[in-house]
């Protein structure tokens, strides 16, 4: 909650900004939140979700992302001696905070982008002894991020609008939303990959 909070305070201070400075002086600044599935492999999979920070210099994409996978297993709970419950509980849970390089190419109102780097992972297991005893065993460890982007924002400097699109507020403005896909993963101890949506706030291109 804390880190979308702060993102939506940096992103209205950009739209702000973004309204007084002139065409070709402006970054190439925007955030996004992810949320998917995601399966490690030869493991479980389950739900993705996480955010990322870009900055664009020319055709060069610098990002930070944070990725919270849970990976989720089937069990039966039984209410009664003889009704059993089909659930999904927690088995592995992974969060990453990565540095990534790559190149972006806008076309349009639209871009592709792919980026790797390197990330530090903290992978959490719920596991059960042969006293049938419950009980976390958690691993530090490095890994190498890369994802793979396809997004669409605005074509044109316009009025930013609220209220799911249908009012325009302000002077026109390079702010804006996106949306699109992002094919995801991490090559580690614990690898996975995984498919999510991406929905973003920010200045897309130099308008």
């Amino acid at each position: 909650m804390k880190i979308v909070l702060f993102l939506l305070i940096s992103f209205y201070s950009l739209n702000i900004y973004s309204q007084e400075k002139k065409e070709g002086d402006q970054p190439i600044i925007f955030g996004e939140i992810i949320f998917g599935g995601a399966g490690r492999i030869n493991g479980n999979s389950g739900i993705l979700m996480g955010g990322e920070l870009n900055y664009q210099y020319k055709n060069s994409l610098f990002s930070i992302r944070y990725i919270e996978n849970s990976q989720l297993e089937s069990d039966v709970l039984f209410l009664t001696p003889v009704t059993p419950f089909p659930i999904l509980k927690e088995k592995h849970f992974n969060k990453e905070t990565g540095l990534l390089y790559g190149k972006r190419w806008i076309y349009g109102g639209s871009s592709l982008s792919v980026s790797g780097g390197i990330s530090l992972n903290t992978f959490t297991s719920n596991l059960t002894d042969e006293n049938n005893d419950n009980y976390r065993s958690k691993e530090n460890y490095l890994g190498f991020p890369f994802e793979v982007n396809f997004k669409w924002f605005k074509s044109e400097k316009k009025r930013y609008r609220i209220l799911y699109g249908l009012i325009p507020v302000g002077n026109p403005t390079s702010f804006g939303d996106s949306f699109g896909f992002k094919l995801i993963g991490n090559i580690s101890r614990n690898s996975f990959v995984g498919l999510g949506i991406v929905a973003g706030l920010g200045i897309h291109k130099d308008y």
